[in-house]
């Protein structure tokens, strides 16, 4: 019975293998660098509400920093709920083709700009191929390319593929909302409705930043005489007592 539970997993386990990609998977913003020491990444939908409101100010973020301090990758996962994010997450893979990464991002923000136009009760009258040349009347003018190059593009193996790559992975990696930060690769519980200064919380203590508002000391109603009020993150309180330090994202540890 062992060793036959053994071959299932075995089995489920091969089935359930990622494909390596031919490059690292997300489109940078700017010229973020490699090499940075903060990797911030966020899981975006293409047609989710709350990966719209996050989308500008993580841009943002990645401004204030700096491309040799911060780099910033949007992967798209694309929910199935929102019955066209697929095939918008083609369309950017498409233009990311056509313009070699030059206009993706901003085309993502195009995207979320009418996003309405493209949401369930929108195109609930329309089929996918009528929703295809909604999506290729922007992509075709921001690529330079012509409605027919794009569409056709949309039939392409590797730009299915590579799509699909990307969504298994983000399952791989255990998330199923969006958007999902992680920072180094560790998830970080954030809010879309952050501002810069909320993820500047987060982030500066990682480059030997201090904040202020990090770790700040007894504040009364709030944490006991004695004890330090640890803010690990934006709105997120915890009380450190004597011999615990306040680390960002995780809260009081010794």
């Amino acid at each position: 019975m062992r060793v036959l539970l053994l071959l299932n997993v075995l089995v489920l386990s091969a089935f359930a293998q990622v494909p390596i990609p031919k490059q690292p998977l997300g489109f940078t913003y700017g010229n973020g660098d490699a090499s940075a020491q903060i990797q911030l990444e966020a899981f975006m939908g293409p047609l989710c509400p709350d990966s719209k409101e996050c989308f500008a100010t993580l841009q943002n973020v990645a401004s204030f920093y700096g491309p040799s301090r911060l780099r910033l990758r949007y992967h798209l996962f694309p929910l199935p709920y929102h019955r066209n994010a697929f095939i918008a997450a083609k369309a950017t893979r498409i233009v990311d083709r056509f313009t070699n990464s030059n206009e993706t991002i901003d085309f993502m923000g195009t995207i979320y700009t009418n996003i309405d136009s493209f949401s369930n009760d929108a195109t609930h009258g329309m089929s996918e191929a009528d929703v295809i040349q909604k999506l290729a009347d922007y992509g075709s003018k921001m690529a330079k390319v012509s409605m027919k190059e794009f569409v056709d593009m949309m039939s392409s193996d590797t730009i299915e593929g590579d799509t699909r790559t990307e969504w298994k992975y983000t399952c791989s990696r255990g998330f199923s909302g969006t958007p999902t930060f992680t920072v180094n690769d560790v998830l970080v519980a954030a809010d879309p409705k952050w501002t810069v200064s909320e993820w500047r919380q987060v982030l500066d203590p990682l480059l030997g930043i201090t904040t202020n508002s990090i770790h700040r000391t007894f504040v009364r109603g709030e944490c006991k005489i004695g004890t330090k009020r640890c803010e690990y993150l934006p709105g997120k309180v915890e009380c450190c007592t004597k011999g615990e330090g306040c680390i960002p994202n995780v809260g009081c540890r010794c």
